[in-house]
């Protein structure tokens, strides 16, 4: 497609997956009121923080330890993972584990998540919904979260593509050759949310398929600036307002 420089007009995309898309993420909350403080997840979520940070860790041993103990491989994907990668985040800010073993916990973490994909094999959706980029443009490390919103996205029947810890060029690259509904951006950082807001900034001006642009990440979760994050169409962690968001945007063309 021809770049462009002329102002984009909006065009409303309609979609048979609207209702249905936004039902499922609904069902999907209120298949289990309150994990987070439902005993068995806490219990399972427990045991699996100590085990990632032992020596005789392996993922199959882990997930399997896990189901046969009632826990939903999608529940350790939405609510363990991201309980424990806090819990690491938190004790590593007060100095209660060093960053090599953070880091390690979180590797084992990611472990687990791939473990359960792979485990699913085609019982995912084939993904036939709108088409996602889900970015987080170099030096961004942390990228256990957006894996994370990548398997619940595909479990929703939307198309993901990752761009994760590349240059701030191959993600704007990456938009350029494809034509995506929406951007997600992945951030723990201030600068990574600059680079980003510098990425988006270019497809605006440089790209005539405008998508809708999204923020989000663990700089959401730690006080950070909001006047940073004007550049993003939505600013959220949120599973149900990404996806109501995507599926109700008006794309530019």
């Amino acid at each position: 497609m021809d770049r462009t420089n002329r102002r984009p007009t909006r065009e409303k995309l309609s979609s048979g997956h609207i209702q249905g898309l936004a039902k499922d993420v609904l069902n999907v909350a209120r298949g289990n009121l309150n994990p987070e403080t439902s005993r068995r997840i806490e219990f399972a979520s427990d045991w699996l923080e100590r085990y990632c940070l032992s020596n005789k860790f392996d993922a199959s041993t882990a997930v399997n330890t896990l189901i046969s103990r009632g826990v939903h491989a999608d529940a350790i994907v939405d609510y363990c993972i991201p309980r424990i990668a806090r819990i690491y985040g938190q004790e590593w800010s007060n100095d209660s584990l060093s960053f090599a073993t953070v880091s390690v916990g979180c590797a084992h973490l990611q472990l687990v998540l791939k473990h359960i994909i792979h485990q699913r094999g085609f019982n995912v959706l084939g993904g036939e919904g709108k088409c996602i980029l889900l970015a987080a443009p170099a030096p961004e490390q942390h990228t256990l979260g957006a894996l994370v919103l990548a398997d619940q996205l595909r479990r929703l029947d939307f198309s993901v593509k990752m761009c994760l810890g590349r240059p701030a060029e191959d993600v704007t690259k990456t938009v350029f050759e494809n034509k995506f509904d929406a951007v997600l951006f992945s951030a723990s950082s201030l600068e990574t949310v600059k680079i980003s807001a510098q990425c988006v900034n270019l497809i605006r001006q440089d790209y005539a398929y405008q998508p809708v642009f999204f923020l989000g990440g663990s700089f959401l979760s730690t006080g950070g600036r909001e006047d940073m994050t004007g550049d993003f169409d939505h600013v959220t962690n949120k599973l149900d307002v990404i996806v109501n968001s995507i599926e109700s945007a008006s794309v530019m063309v």
